[in-house]
């Protein structure tokens, strides 16, 4: 009998999570760069910026 080798090659593998990486990082960016523009918002009043 053969045992079974997993599905994805280490190569494969590790393109995967450079994939899943990146789009994590590029949602991350996006939810900071959000919070942040919404700071602004609601200190512009505060702080007579506009």
């Amino acid at each position: 009998m053969t045992t079974q080798t997993s599905s994805l090659s280490s190569a494969a593998r590790a393109s995967l999570l450079k994939r899943i990486g990146v789009k994590a990082y590029r949602l991350l960016d996006s939810m900071t760069e959000s919070a942040y523009r919404g700071f602004l918002a609601q200190s512009a009043g505060r702080y007579g910026i506009d």
